[in-house]
């Protein structure tokens, strides 16, 4: 979010993101787009306005840069994390994870050893046989 402002990380005070963003929305607001890039433009006049709505709040920029300096990957937006976003939010997503990884791994077995209950079978062919 930072580059998309075309700010430093470290240092930016609210004055130094608000004049960023007005420059960016200025450069990218539909209105003033090319017929050709409206589309283009657009989408990025959203990414700038959610960027500043994620760092000109004291807490979700917090909150931003707790989740960057742990490598986090997963998408950050002020308008989709709640304020009261806590650590348990990032639990339950490591634990859905496990279980989806799991999940994933027994399918992978299931393909793997013929033996298997439904084997190398496509699920059509499995629906078909049940009937």
């Amino acid at each position: 979010m930072y580059e998309l402002l075309g700010i430093a990380e470290n240092g930016s005070t609210i004055s130094d993101i608000k004049k960023a963003y007005k420059q960016m929305a200025r450069k990218y607001h539909p209105d003033v787009s090319p017929p050709d890039r409206v589309d283009e433009n657009t989408k990025r006049f959203i990414m700038v306005q959610e960027a500043y709505e994620t760092l000109s709040n004291p807490a979700s920029r917090a909150m931003y840069d707790r989740d960057l300096s742990k490598g986090s990957s997963f998408a950050f937006s002020a308008r989709t994390r709640p304020y009261h976003y806590n650590d348990q939010r990032v639990e339950e997503t490591g634990e859905w994870r496990m279980r989806w990884q799991s999940q994933i791994d027994e399918l992978k077995q299931k393909n793997i050893n013929p033996n298997s209950r439904g084997g190398r079978m496509t699920w059509g062919a499995r629906m078909r046989n049940q009937r």
